[in-house]
């Protein structure tokens, strides 16, 4: 554990609320090594020890141990590798608001967070519509979203799939911006074709 000073900064991946530069707090009185002994994660991590924050331990979601406070913490997003901090408010919020698990642990960035709701979202949004027999316009227009959206992310590869969905929506909804972007997507796909492992 390394304990990092306020001052010192990184170019961390700006979180929407929180910023992206450490919250000191008004707490006084919490030295590094109750920080430390509040959590087993602060002791792996770089932590921001001015930043503490007091937990309500009885909101929070437990089996043997609670934590006592929260602070700060540098991480290293899964996905991207890029750091981040996972903010003392934010944790708060994690462990005393929505009452997750006290030993969850955030392990990608908020910008990651976004695109893999967004991706959880679309596959869901994908999974209803396309088993819808004659979808109206909208729902023609959410699916072809989808779809544009996980075969981007690598996630939809069916090709007959996507040609049986970028002919209907062409057939259906020609003008529809997002048609054009399936038609352009699997368009590329064609110039530059998957190789085989090994090549």
């Amino acid at each position: 554990m390394k304990k990092k000073k306020l001052s010192q900064s990184a170019d961390y991946v700006p979180h929407p609320r929180y910023g992206s530069e450490p919250i000191p707090s008004d707490v006084k009185g919490v030295s590094t090594e109750t920080i430390l002994r509040s959590h087993w994660s602060y002791r792996s991590s770089d932590i921001f020890p001015e930043s503490v924050l007091m937990a309500d331990t009885s909101k929070q979601h437990f089996n043997v141990f609670p934590r006592e406070c929260y602070v700060d913490m540098r991480k290293t997003c899964r996905n991207c590798q890029r750091p981040f901090i996972f903010f003392a408010a934010e944790q708060k919020h994690w462990f005393e608001v929505l009452q997750f698990y006290v030993d969850a642990d955030c392990v990608h960035c908020p910008e990651c967070r976004v695109q893999r709701t967004a991706a959880k979202r679309a596959f869901q949004r994908y999974s209803s519509l396309i088993l819808l027999a004659n979808p109206t316009q909208d729902e023609l227009q959410q699916l072809v979203d989808a779809a544009a959206l996980l075969h981007a992310q690598g996630t939809l590869k069916s090709r007959e799939r996507l040609g049986q969905l970028k002919n209907a929506a062409l057939r259906l909804i020609p003008d529809y911006p997002g048609t054009l972007a399936l038609v352009e997507a699997l368009r590329n796909q064609d110039a530059f074709p998957a190789t085989e492992e090994g090549d």
